[in-house]
This record gives structure tokens, C-alpha cells and sequence, in this order.
């Protein structure tokens, strides 16, 4: 092991907002980084979490105790319509937001508290509403299969009490700790956690009704037994897109990224995250909705179509790799749409969830490649090493 010791200049205004009492900061040492951060005092973080976490939890299971005792039930089911689930899904929803909300809103508030500064007080409701549907997804599958793994459970009630409480104290503390470590660029883990979540519980949930011999929008009409999971997930995708693509732009633009190229990609980033949202606002039912849906869904590709074509002349310094994914994710789309459209090698929904992967995982590209642009002078400082052993020989 090497007994020489370095020293390092970081610039002031980085450490300003981490530094601890006294100067001190921690450095540490995971995989094959060295991480600089604010000192760690487990002892406050654990009170604040358990104060935090279990007050509410506390509170909601003595409404559950309160409401199991006005219907004076022996036995409380642990799913199905009046159930431990069905009030963990309510009242855990309620108290999972609150945290968060009040969380999210005390770092937003907090000047020394960084990660939340860029975000914008006009995206700060549907961040909130989109983490408050994540939960609600989240729940409801995981309530859906354990209602499949344990048929016509039940418990007493002061078991069944204890089974909330712990359920509870999971969700709060869940939303509390997204709350804490919320940062900008987690707006894109979100928008994804959105629309696999949500599209996946979908499917999950009308297994049943056999959509896939229809087509990949039959999901959202009133034909199948949940259709709002589908809908609302678009749509919620659709806002935070919105949300994502005002906070980005915004950004470049204090980076010096102007110009008409610039304004352009804005307003067709935003049409298309309107489309998206269009898509699941009108339900593909018949008659004026089909109509509707058809159009938005339409509009969308042909929204997705110009950007591909014209990236690398909207976008400021486009990389290499990414105009050729983008070629190739171009590509496979026309190959798809001729597999479905001339030779009927695949079906309507089999295209229609190609298209759909192949167009989303482009955009998510997009908004990594725009990200590029707006973060890394700010997140990445080159420093030189000095070696201050010879120093202290010759002292």
C-alpha cells in the first residue's frame, strides 16, 4: 500500500452547501469513486425517520381500528372490498402524499438544499401527484397478487392492526425518503417508473379480457375490467414530459443554448408530450373517441418522425452515436410497419408494442442527450493532485 498523501483544490462554492460544523465534510469510497458529501450523523437521521415515519402510521391504523369497529368485525380479510388492503390503499395514500408533500416542499424551501433548487414551484404539483399515482400502481399490484397467493386470508383484529401498522410504516417511510433524496434528473427515473408501472399493471390486471387479439389501445377503453390504469398513465407520463421538457429548456437556456432550432425542438417536444397524453385522454371506444384517439396517436408519430429527421439540426451538439441510434430506431420502425402493414407478418398489437418501445425509448434518449447539455459543466469539476508527501519529509 502507497504512503503517499495528496491534496486537492475544490472551489468553495461546492463545498459551502455540504460542509458540516467546523468545516468538516466526509469522504468516502464506493466502488471506484471517491464520494465528497455532507458528514453523516446517523444518530439525528434515524430519530428524524422513526418521529417521521411511524407519527403518521400511528395515526392511520387508529382510524383502521375505528373503522373496523363501527362494522364490529371479528375477522378483517386481508383482501377484497373492506379489507386490510383496501385501507392501506386509501389511508395509505393519504398519509404516504402528506409525507411527501411535506417533505418534498421543506427541502424545496431549504436554500443549502441543492438538488430541488432547479426544479420549478410550477412542476412541483405533478411531481407530487405523479408520486402519489406511482404509489397508488404500486399498491394495488402488489395487493393484486397477494390476493392470487393468499385466497379467503383473514385475520383478527389486533393482528390485523399490527398488519397495517407495519404496511403503513413501509409506504410513509417509502415517501419520505423519495422525498429527501429527490434530485432534477430523477425526473426521467419517475417518468419511466410511470409508464412501465402503470402499462405493465395494466396488462397484469385484464389478463383476463384477452386484449392482445385487439390491439395495444384496448387496454384504455371500457371493454376491459380496469381501463383507467392505462389512461391515467399516460397522461400522468404526459405531464411530467411536460414538466420535464419546461425544467430542461429552461436550463439550456441558461447555458446560452438559444435560437429558433432551440424554440422549435421545444414546442415539438411539447406537442408531443401533449399527443401522448391525448392518447390516453380519449379512450379508443367508438364513435367520437376513436376519432379522437386516432388523431392524438397520429400525431404523436408523425411529431416523432420530424424530431428524427431534423435532430441534428435542432439539437446543439448531437453526438455521432446518438443520430445513429436514432437512424436505426428509425429504421426498425419503417421494417415494422412493413412487417404489419404489406406482408401481415405481425399483428396489430405486436406492432403497435414495438412502435411504442422503440418511440419511447428514443425520447428517453432525447431527454439524456438534452440532460448532457444542461449538466455536466455544472456536475463535473476536473481537480489536480498535488503530493504533499515530499512536503512533510523535508519538515
Amino acid at each position: 500500500m502507497s504512503n503517499k498523501k495528496y491534496e486537492i483544490e475544490v472551489p468553495a462554492s461546492l463545498l459551502d452547501s455540504i460542509k458540516g460544523a467546523d468545516d468538516v465534510i466526509q469522504i468516502r469510497r464506493e466502488s471506484n469513486k471517491i464520494i465528497i458529501e455532507k458528514p453523516t450523523n446517523y444518530k439525528n437521521n434515524e430519530s428524524l425517520s422513526l418521529r417521521y415515519f411511524i407519527y403518521p402510521s400511528i395515526v392511520m391504523t387508529a382510524i383502521f381500528f375505528l373503522s373496523v369497529m363501527t362494522r364490529k368485525m371479528s375477522q378483517v380479510p386481508l383482501t377484497g372490498n373492506f379489507s386490510i388492503a383496501s385501507h392501506l390503499i386509501y389511508l395509505g395514500l393519504i398519509s404516504g402524499m402528506c409525507s411527501f408533500t411535506y417533505f418534498f416542499i421543506k427541502g424545496k424551501k431549504n436554500p443549502k438544499n441543492k438538488s430541488t433548487q432547479d426544479i420549478y414551484w410550477r412542476n412541483v404539483p405533478t411531481i407530487i401527484f405523479s408520486f402519489t399515482v406511482t404509489l397508488a400502481l404500486l399498491l394495488s399490484a402488489f395487493f393484486w397478487m397477494i390476493s392470487k397467493l393468499f385466497v379467503g386470508a383473514s385475520f383478527d383484529v389486533l393482528t390485523a392492526g399490527a398488519v397495517f401498522f407495519f404496511f403503513s410504516c413501509v409506504i410513509n417511510y417509502y415517501m419520505i425518503y423519495s422525498a429527501n433524496i429527490f434530485t432534477s434528473s430523477m425526473i426521467v427515473s419517475l417518468l419511466i417508473s410511470v409508464i412501465m408501472g402503470g402499462v405493465f399493471f395494466a396488462m397484469l390486471t385484464n389478463s383476463q379480457s384477452k386484449w392482445w387479439q385487439y390491439n395495444f389501445s384496448y387496454l384504455g377503453t371500457h371493454d376491459v375490467v380496469r381501463s383507467w390504469p392505462f389512461n391515467l398513465t399516460l397522461i400522468l407520463a404526459s405531464l411530467l414530459m411536460i414538466a420535464l421538457v419546461d425544467y430542461l429548456f429552461v436550463s439550456l437556456n441558461n447555458h446560452g443554448y438559444k435560437g429558433k432550432d432551440i424554440t422549435t425542438l421545444r414546442i415539438l417536444m411539447t406537442l408531443l408530450s401533449i399527443s401522448l397524453g391525448g392518447v390516453g385522454f380519449f379512450p379508443n371506444n367508438k364513435g367520437m373517441w376513436h376519432e379522437m384517439h386516432n388523431r392524438a396517436a397520429n400525431l404523436m408519430v408523425l411529431i416523432i418522425i420530424i424530431l428524427i429527421i431534423g435532430i441534428k439540426w435542432l439539437l446543439p451538439k448531437v453526438t455521432k452515436e446518438f443520430l445513429i441510434v436514432s437512424y436505426a430506431i428509425a429504421i426498425c420502425l419503417v421494417l415494422s410497419n412493413f412487417l404489419f402493414e404489406t406482408i401481415g407478418y405481425l399483428s396489430l398489437t405486436v406492432f403497435e408494442i414495438i412502435a411504442f418501445g422503440l418511440a419511447f425509448s428514443w425520447i428517453l434518449l432525447l431527454l439524456q442527450q438534452i440532460n448532457r447539455l444542461t449538466s455536466y459543466d455544472d456536475d463535473v469539476i476536473l481537480i489536480n493532485l498535488k503530493d504533499i508527501t515530499q512536503k512533510e519529509v523535508e519538515k
